[in-house]
Formats: C-alpha cells, structure tokens, sequence
C-alpha cells in the first residue's frame, strides 16, 4: 500500500450508513461547511433533497467531517457516548459518511441525496497534545429540511468500487466533478490523498507512524495533502465530488477497511 490513510472513525463504521442516487442534472448551490480549530461553521437549517456542501478546512490542522444522522431526542453528547461502545447496533444512530481529512486549505464539495432531520459533523482529527479536535468543540448539529427539488451532476467521470479494486478512468486536470460509484457488493470508501513534492512513501509512513504510536499529530508538517472525497457508503451507491486536480500529479486513491487503491495522473 502507498501509504496510510489515518483512520479516526472506525467506531462509527458498524452503524447503518444511508446511500444515495438519481438522474442527473443541475445540483443546487453549495452550502458552505468551513471545518476551523476547532469548529465546524455553518448554517443551523439547510434545504433536503439534493444536497451540495463546500467543504474547507481555514484552520491549521487536519480536520475531517465525520457525519452522522441522529434520532429523535438524542443528541451529539449522545452520539459521543455511543462511538466509545464499539458494535453497539443503534436504531437511533446512522452513519452518514462524510469526507475524510482535508488539509489546511483544501477544498471540495460532495453532493449527495439528504432525508429531512437533525445531523451532526464531528472530528476526531487529535491536536499536538493528543486531544481529539472533538473534545475541543469541534462538533456541530444541524436540520436539514423540506425539498430543493434540485437533481443530482452531469459527472465528468465515473470513478468505481468494485470487489476487487477501484476502476479509475483517465481523468482530466482542473475541476472536476466525478461519481464515486460503489458497485462492489459492500461498504467501500473513497479516501484521496497526494504526496507533496518533494516527499515520498517512506515521508508519510513515518509520519503515520508518529500518530499511530503517540496519539498525537506530530508538530512536522505532513508531507501528504488531504483531499478528503468520501468515507465508507454502501453499495449500490453514489456520492459526486467536485475537486481541482493538477495536470501531471499523481493522486492516491484507498479505502484501508478493505485495503484496496489506485494511483491515477490526471492529464
């Protein structure tokens, strides 16, 4: 494997994740989701149906956007409670998938299909201290309501997760919006990453290593850009990311519950 994706929601991985598809057309403007040290913000309410998020992360750590469905009279210190009880089934409790880590100013934007109800964001990115950035208030509950009555992307590509590995096309530079299609027969995620120049594999497995050994994000810079795209949806599902991609890098495409990924230049 390239290198590793840190993974920091494994906990919420046994929860019952919701999906989403349609036609295709104009998406909806985006809703700007801005993950900070250490907030998620954004509106209160948005409009259902077809959903489109700008994700940015405006602060100086890795932030991810973990999202989650809550039930009625349950909340975020509820959801909190439950992710410390591994495997616990919760009627109540559904695993959304949001992006993974994002770099400190990267940006993208997922749009997807969201039911009427109370959501929250949470990250377990940890500080330098080794203190999850959700025990710093980096929590955030929402609505989510009524229709936009607006219809999913023309994609300019399809990216697919089979059984055996990803399926990637050849992708062109600059924005691009692209279906990340799950046809693999079960739950798969969709974790982009780069190496910075100048860096390689040996670089972002020690410095994995440091978070992995300590708990802790290392005080060195991280020598690998977070682009996010989507943690774990099941099959039979889509989500669509719109992302700016350089001509000539190469990018890195994983998902490390079932180890399979892809390397792939746009050009």
């Amino acid at each position: 494997m390239w290198f590793r994706i840190f993974a920091v929601t494994s906990l919420l991985s046994g929860l019952v994740a919701a999906g989403c598809g349609g036609s295709e057309s104009s998406a909806p403007e985006p809703v700007e989701v801005r993950g900070a040290d250490y907030a998620f913000v954004m509106p209160d309410e948005i409009e259902g149906g077809v959903v489109s998020m700008r994700f940015r992360n405006t602060g100086k750590e890795p932030h991810e956007f973990a999202f989650v469905r809550i039930g009625d009279g349950h909340t975020v210190d509820d959801v909190l409670a439950a992710t410390e009880k591994s495997g616990d089934d919760l009627p109540w409790l559904t695993d959304m998938a949001g992006p993974p880590a994002l770099t400190p100013g990267a940006e993208i934007t997922i749009t997807r299909k969201l039911e009427p109800g109370t959501y929250a964001f949470l990250c377990f990115w940890p500080n330098a201290k080794g203190i999850p950035h959700v025990q710093l208030g980096m929590k955030r509950r929402f609505a989510v309501s009524g229709d936009s009555s607006a219809g999913l992307p023309k994609p300019d590509a399809v990216i697919t997760a089979e059984k055996g590995g990803f399926v990637v096309p050849r992708l062109k530079a600059g924005s691009q919006t692209i279906e990340l299609r799950n046809a693999s027969g079960t739950g798969r995620g969709f974790e982009l990453s780069t190496l910075n120049p100048g860096k390689t594999e040996a670089d972002a497995d020690r410095w994995f290593a440091k978070i992995e050994s300590s708990g802790r994000l290392p005080r060195t810079p991280s020598p690998v850009t977070f682009l996010g795209a989507m943690q774990t949806i099941p099959s039979g599902t889509s989500v669509y990311l719109t992302v700016d991609l350089e001509a000539r890098r190469t990018y890195h495409l994983a998902d490390d519950e079932s180890g399979i990924e892809a390397l792939f230049t746009p050009q």
